[in-house]
């Protein structure tokens, strides 16, 4: 068994979470690649900064960030305190500190920081509409 074997908990950023607009079934993907139900978990300033797309922006983004807003809460989340200055550093600190925990993203520039530290990561997969582990 590869490193899925050893995920517990999966720091979701914001791409990832706002792809649930687009009818991607992430967490169900998440479980899917993994075997496995982990615990969702979510830096404070990713949550941030879904609040302020869903407050400030046009009306599809805003949507996207409400559903997210709302998934967070029906699949109960849990929200952790990381000391970083932006969101992509927040999950970047929590994965390198928590070796039972894994990154999921659809950003390509956190993805690349990810892999540049070794740290594996499950990232949205446009062709396949889904999800894949990389690392």
């Amino acid at each position: 068994m590869g490193c899925s074997s050893r995920i517990k908990r999966v720091v979701f950023d914001t791409s990832i979470l706002m792809l649930l607009y687009d009818s991607v079934p992430v967490f169900e993907e998440v479980s899917r690649v993994l075997e496995s139900l982990p615990e969702c978990i979510i830096t404070r300033q990713v949550l941030a900064e879904l609040e302020k797309i869903a407050e400030n922006s046009t009306s599809e983004k805003k949507r996207a960030a409400r559903l997210a807003l709302e998934a967070i809460e029906k699949h109960k989340c849990r929200v952790v305190e990381v000391e970083a200055r932006d969101a992509d550093e927040s999950i970047i600190e929590y994965v390198l500190f928590d070796r039972e925990a894994i990154a999921a993203t659809a950003d390509r520039e956190l993805r690349r920081r990810l892999r540049k530290k070794g740290v594996p990561n499950i990232y949205y997969r446009e062709s396949m509409h889904g999800l894949m582990l990389e690392g």
